[in-house]
């Protein structure tokens, strides 16, 4: 499979960002609980001897101290997401366990270092306050946790989508590759088969008819995936001589062809195909001469024929038309025209101008 390129999970921009806004929030809230719970439910007395405080310098460092919780723990999320694990559960067991430890022991640095950055009240107990810290972090690192599963599934998604559009690619080239190789088997069988019965008829015929077909051959040989109008129509020219070695007067050609499409682009051996397809389908006789007109117009160049249809169809294995659309329809999304009006049988293949 060609080389996809997988979605980052999170850049550490993105990380940085996010652990603003989580810590913003979180702090914003627990501030307001905090205020209007205060406000609301305690009495007038404890409001008076204990008023609602707020200090800019400890609100500072929860934010700081969180923002380097959270920032530590989604750091934690990227990396795990780098190994691969046989079954998922997994690594989600690990972000959970991993992450608490963070927050726990982080928690328990929080609280020494605002105790070296700031005094507690008189009489504070450390165990109150060590078990505070510890509350408020892992609750932190539990919103955080929900915050990393969300991102986590968003990323999958992408990545998924990502590796389907690259099947999607990979075998719709597949596919374009054996319906191609599928149509050159197809008209050298063909074309030995008019070359083994030309042999026994007309050894000059057969000399003639080997040039043209070294000319196809070397044209179909070079494997190009797109080819030019005007390079198409020179193994066009030289397989129409081949079918006219066999047919003599009974098969004409008639090229309306305007040279501004010269550059513009066809499948290769597309044309060639629908030729193949008109001769093989209609009787052609000295009562019944083919005519099989080839013209451009309308950013396409069409394949048109009188209908004399056989009386006995040939076989036909169902490689020529369908082939030929599915080969446009993978190859630009464009649609192969065909009509019938039960006169005249059209092909019209759209041209591109950019490949």
């Amino acid at each position: 499979m060609n080389k996809t390129t997988v979605p980052e999970y999170l850049s550490y921009k993105t990380i940085a960002s996010v652990a603003i806004v989580i810590s913003l929030s979180f702090h914003v809230i627990m501030m307001m609980s905090l205020f209007f719970g205060n406000t609301l439910f305690s009495s007038e007395l404890v409001k008076a001897v204990n008023p609602p405080h707020f200090s800019f310098e400890r609100f500072l460092f929860h934010i700081s101290a969180s923002f380097i919780l959270v920032f530590i723990i989604l750091v934690y999320n990227r990396k795990i997401l780098s190994f691969s694990f046989k079954r998922k559960y997994i690594d989600l067991l690990i972000i959970v366990i991993g992450s608490l430890i963070i927050g726990g022991v982080l928690g328990i640095g929080f609280v020494y270092t605002r105790a070296a950055l700031f005094q507690y009240p008189e009489g504070a107990s450390m165990y109150f306050i060590m078990r505070d810290s510890l509350v408020r972090n892992l609750t932190l690192t539990s919103a955080v946790l929900l915050v990393v599963q969300l991102l986590r599934s968003q990323y999958y998604q992408k990545t998924i989508a990502v590796e389907n559009e690259a099947l999607r690619s990979e075998n719709i080239l597949t596919r374009y590759e054996a319906l191609k190789n599928q149509l050159d088997p197809h008209f050298l069988f063909n074309s030995l088969n008019t070359l083994q019965s030309l042999i026994s008829l007309d050894t000059e015929k057969a000399e003639n008819y080997l040039q043209q077909l070294s000319s196809v051959l070397r044209h179909t040989l070079q494997n190009k995936e797109i080819t030019s109008l005007e390079d198409e129509l020179k193994c066009v020219h030289a397989f129409c001589d081949m079918m006219q070695i066999r047919y003599g007067d009974n098969l004409r050609f008639e090229f309306k062809i305007d040279s501004k499409y010269n550059n513009f682009y066809v499948l290769p051996l597309s044309l060639q195909s629908l030729i193949e397809n008109s001769v093989k389908h209609n009787v052609i006789s000295s009562k019944q001469p083919l005519v099989v007109t080839l013209a451009t117009g309308d950013d396409c160049v069409s394949v048109s024929n009188p209908i004399q249809m056989k009386t006995k169809p040939e076989t036909s294995n169902g490689i020529g038309l369908a082939n030929l659309s599915e080969r446009y329809r993978l190859k630009w999304n464009k649609n192969v025209e065909i009509t019938n009006d039960g006169n005249t049988f059209m092909v019209k293949l759209p041209l591109l101008e950019n490949d």
